[in-house]
């Protein structure tokens, strides 16, 4: 197994980092996006853009998203994600690799100790309900002004999505100015 499907995209997220702050315009500029041709919106939702390619996270292929304030158009976050049907044992599992992956690079997580529905805290996949709805989600701090969220949500029995979000972790005055 290759060294680099353990390691994050440390120049990717960076620049994506460093364009945290700035409007849609600017980040599209900055990352030589044209909007239809390499990012379009993101299943109809208002202010979160995906790029058409595949990205990867620790060896995964998942979508990458950038996410914009719907008040000021400014980027708060970007976000890899991965959607299943039918498949809720491989987003377990990918789960728990991320999991991983994340706590090796950020350390324990900063989610709040006593949360049922932390990841660290999730029960084997033969033990989770297979009819109700579950999130589960564990948060780390990434730096002053960043946070990375992993979160597995679980719709009954068939479909799932994952989310690996780095988003600003301070008030949108103090990252917009």
């Amino acid at each position: 197994m290759c060294s680099s499907q353990n390691k994050a995209n440390t120049k990717e997220i960076n620049e994506l980092k460093d364009n945290i702050g700035q409007t849609k315009d600017v980040v599209f500029k900055n990352l030589k996006l044209e909007e239809g041709k390499d990012i379009e919106q993101f299943n109809g939702k208002a202010g979160i853009y995906a790029f058409k390619k595949q990205y990867s996270l620790y060896g995964e292929p998942l979508t990458l998203t950038l996410m914009f304030d719907l008040n000021n158009d400014k980027l708060y976050g970007f976000m890899y994600v991965k959607g299943f049907k039918n498949q809720n044992k491989d987003a377990y599992d990918l789960t728990k690799k991320l999991y991983t992956n994340l706590k090796k690079a950020f350390g324990e997580p900063t989610t709040y100790p006593g949360l049922w529905n932390s990841i660290s805290k999730i029960p084997s996949y033969e033990d989770l309900p297979k009819k109700s709805s579950d999130e589960y989600f564990d948060s780390w701090k990434v730096d002053d002004g960043l946070d990375v969220e992993l979160r597995l949500n679980i719709s009954g029995d068939q479909d799932s999505n994952i989310s690996v979000i780095y988003k600003v972790n301070t008030s949108s005055e103090d990252w917009n100015k």
